[in-house]
């Protein structure tokens, strides 16, 4: 066989090696661009079910909301007066007229077995406006419980100007309680749809964080600051938050998407160094300032 016949059978046995290779790469590109679309067309609710991430009935109106602007409340001398006719207390001091601190008479004994309204139920004659504010949890690493004040009837999460905390003894018993309040909110822009509930459940979804077999247990609608002015006028915004498993909290801002979450130990932590500073400003109840402050004080050392 001669040189140039031998150089012909190798050109076209490459040219048909050649065109096999294109063929089975346009092939597998094809199925890997069907995988791919397929994956961009399943839907969050397919997505969940794939990974057995679960959740009951979803808020289904659809909501409307503005950004809120609230400056702390500065507390009137008949409120002031107002409070020494409440039920239960010992001793009651307003310092600056923005931070209530008041003991109990008689310890209110604050058990485990109770139910967040429970607990409301046995607290709220001891403070003023307590119907402006909502059993938020009792935090057993501090002994504290958590009251968040409540604006338009929805809860404001993490504030420090709008809580009240019921500081508790070993024996879980209520030993005083401080208090701060929020004014008259006013909004600041013009209604706007939020984004939906399963919205706010995707974005958590592709933050990575939501986990194979988590249960949404809850998702309910409240406000989240969004940034304090130098005027001390805070603005407050839309917040979904999304309970996972009765233990994770997640809140995703309802206009705009984003997602945070808060650490409630270290938030009551703030609180108390924010509380001990003021009390220090006391003058005239160096009994009440220092037991107070001791108090406070191995809350934090703890």
């Amino acid at each position: 066989m001669q040189w140039s016949q031998i150089k012909t059978i190798f050109i076209i046995f490459f040219l048909a090696l050649n065109v096999y290779l294109v063929i089975q790469y346009i092939e597998k590109q094809g199925q890997t661009g069907a995988n791919v679309l397929h994956r961009e067309e399943s839907t969050i609710e397919d997505q969940l079910a794939a990974d057995n991430i679960t959740y009951g009935k979803l808020p289904d109106e659809d909501l409307e909301e503005s950004f809120i602007s609230v400056e702390q409340k500065t507390f009137t001398d008949d409120e002031i007066i107002e409070l020494n006719k409440l039920k239960n207390q010992r001793t009651t001091t307003v310092i600056n007229k923005k931070l209530i601190i008041s003991q109990y008479d008689k310890p209110i004994a604050i058990s485990k077995n109770q139910t967040g309204d429970e607990i409301k139920e046995l607290v709220e004659d001891t403070f003023i406006y307590s119907d402006e504010y909502d059993f938020w949890n009792w935090n057993k690493d501090l002994n504290v419980l958590i009251f968040f004040q409540k604006k338009q009837n929805r809860p404001i999460y993490f504030n420090n100007n709008g809580i009240t905390l019921l500081f508790l003894d070993d024996n879980d018993e209520t030993l005083f309680y401080v208090q701060t309040m929020l004014g008259e909110a006013e909004s600041r822009r013009e209604r706007q749809s939020l984004i939906q509930p399963i919205e706010a459940i995707e974005t958590l979804y592709n933050n990575n964080e939501l986990y194979p077999d988590d249960e949404i247990t809850k998702v309910e609608i409240g406000f989240h600051t969004r940034v304090p002015l130098d005027d001390g006028i805070q603005v407050f915004v839309p917040t979904w938050k999304i309970s996972v498993n009765e233990d994770r909290r997640y809140f995703v801002n309802a206009m705009e998407g984003f997602t945070f979450s808060s650490n409630e130990t270290a938030f009551v932590e703030e609180a108390i160094e924010t509380i001990i500073d003021r009390v220090e400003l006391l003058e005239d109840d160096e009994i009440l300032k220092e037991n107070i402050i001791s108090f406070l004080r191995g809350k934090l050392d703890h």
